[in-house]
């Protein structure tokens, strides 16, 4: 019986390196991707909490008998906001892109025209609401690239921050609200509509 000669044995040791290599690049590769996946479907659910959210402060926005400050909803350059009436209390809620992460914040019980005032015009200059402690109470979405924000007026239809209801001195009907969040490695946006059920 002859044995493998040297050549041979070479050549199937460098056969066995291809495939252990191969191997590694293929297991690497279901790593990457299930964790990417893991990573994707979180921001989906984080979406989809903060979507269920937002139908909630949608529909608790302020009647349009009890605007004292015109009308209540702004639409800014990634941030939306409008004024609810929630638990008795009417408070400004917000929804803003900042950092790649989409933030909801709502504000403390205003009781009086002043707090409401107060929070509202710094809610214009782009900040979020804080409670109490100073702190903005949020909700957060990672992965944020962009948001986009629509209101449908009676009359007007849909409008964004180039024509922000905020400063419509006139009283309108705000009859729905609309929020898209793109997600980076998402090729369509994520969109939720909501119909505020004012007429």
């Amino acid at each position: 019986m002859r044995g493998f000669t040297l050549v041979e044995v070479m050549i199937v040791a460098l056969l066995m390196s291809i495939m252990a290599l191969m191997s590694w690049r293929v297991l690497e590769s279901m790593t990457r991707t299930q964790s990417v996946l893991h990573e994707r479907g979180l921001a989906l659910e984080d979406t989809q909490t903060l979507f269920n959210q937002w139908q909630r402060d949608c529909h608790a926005l302020l009647p349009p008998d009890q605007w004292v400050l015109g009308v209540p909803v702004h639409l800014g350059t990634r941030q939306m906001a409008w004024v609810v009436h929630e638990d008795g209390a009417v408070r400004v809620v917000s929804y803003a892109l900042a950092g790649g992460v989409v933030r909801r914040a709502i504000s403390p019980a205003l009781t009086t025209r002043g707090e409401l005032n107060g929070v509202w015009q710094a809610v214009l200059q782009g900040e979020l609401p804080q409670n109490s402690g100073g702190q903005a109470s949020t909700l957060v979405v990672a992965g944020g690239v962009d948001l986009q924000d629509q209101a449908w007026l009676g009359g007007q239809g849909w409008v964004d921050a180039t024509q922000d209801p905020a400063l419509n001195v006139q009283s309108v009907q705000v009859r729905g609200l609309a929020l898209e969040i793109f997600l980076g490695g998402t090729a369509a946006p994520l969109r939720q509509v909501c119909l505020t059920g004012q007429d």
